[in-house]
């Protein structure tokens, strides 16, 4: 067997996507097979059993699964994970504290997370700084999180611009959209729904989401808009989950839009629990936080 085998990993892998993906009694034999993955020393296991949990939204049992291994191990790998389930449980001394061990362990994906979450807290110059050193530490999602900074926050497009030029790179399909967003904000709407479409055929970060509202809102094409949000489900963008909810929901589908919300909550989306407080009172039950 090869060193890197991980055989319990690789099948926990498959279960997860396999069509009976979500009931109880698949999720206890996934979480029993991944603590012997765990036991094994499976390098992947602790990463995969937490984001097992939190799809069935038990973040208490994913922290203290990472909580030892990032603050007392110093896991810089599984950082960013910690700290946004901290951050979703409203821990946010805790979320920066987590975050911290990704920054110093220069894990690119943890920068990412630590430059959004500054970003929600209004920490923009910090937020700046960190997004900056995601982008060069070559995080998929950093360049599109640091033009939207400029765009959105600090308002000025002509920087936002000047940077997603310089960004941009077709063989990195995430910097498509940041430039997209650049160009329709300019009004150059034709060539954002070009880039848009390049960067979702490419598997840019985010890219089927933005895609699907911009055939929406900017072509009146709805089947398009669907089509392209329910790719980014199957293919797992961040915040997928929400976003296809809220579109079902506009359209008039809230019996078809609640499971997403639900999943979105699960993994802590405040937006998410707020849609189903408002409009789904029964289905507001067990957050595990």
């Amino acid at each position: 067997m090869a060193e890197d085998a991980e055989p319990l990993c690789d099948e926990a892998r498959r279960l997860r996507e396999s069509p009976v993906a979500g009931t109880d009694e698949h999720h206890e034999e996934l979480v029993t097979l991944l603590r012997r993955a765990l036991a094994s020393g499976e390098p992947s296991a602790p990463g995969l059993l937490a984001a097992v949990h939190l799809d069935h939204g038990e973040r208490r049992d994913a922290v203290d699964l990472l909580g030892p291994l990032v603050l007392g191990q110093r896991r810089a790998g599984l950082a960013g994970l910690l700290g946004e389930t901290l951050a979703a449980m409203g821990d946010h001394d805790g979320a920066e504290q987590a975050f911290l061990v990704g920054l110093d362990g220069g894990d690119a994906a943890a920068m990412n997370d630590y430059g959004v979450f500054l970003r929600d807290r209004g920490r923009t110059q910090e937020a700046l700084y960190v997004l900056d050193r995601a982008v060069r530490a070559g995080d998929d999602l950093a360049a599109l999180n640091l033009v939207a900074l400029h765009l959105e926050e600090f308002e000025d497009p002509v920087t936002a611009t000047e940077l997603a030029e310089r960004l941009h790179d077709e063989a990195k399909p995430s910097t498509l959209v940041a430039l997209a967003d650049c160009r329709l904000a300019a009004g150059e709407i034709d060539e954002a729904g070009e880039l848009y479409r390049r960067a979702a055929e490419g598997g840019g970060a985010c890219a089927h989401i933005y895609y699907g509202w911009f055939l929406r809102d900017r072509r009146d094409d709805l089947a398009g808009a669907e089509e392209q949000l329910r790719r980014a489900h199957e293919v797992g963008e961040p915040g997928a989950a929400f976003h296809l909810g809220r579109f079902l929901f506009d359209h008039g589908r809230p019996d078809e839009a609640a499971p997403y919300f639900e999943e979105a909550a699960w993994h802590g989306d405040p937006d998410a629990v707020a849609v189903l407080e408002a409009e789904y009172r029964g289905l507001v039950d067990q957050y595990d936080d």
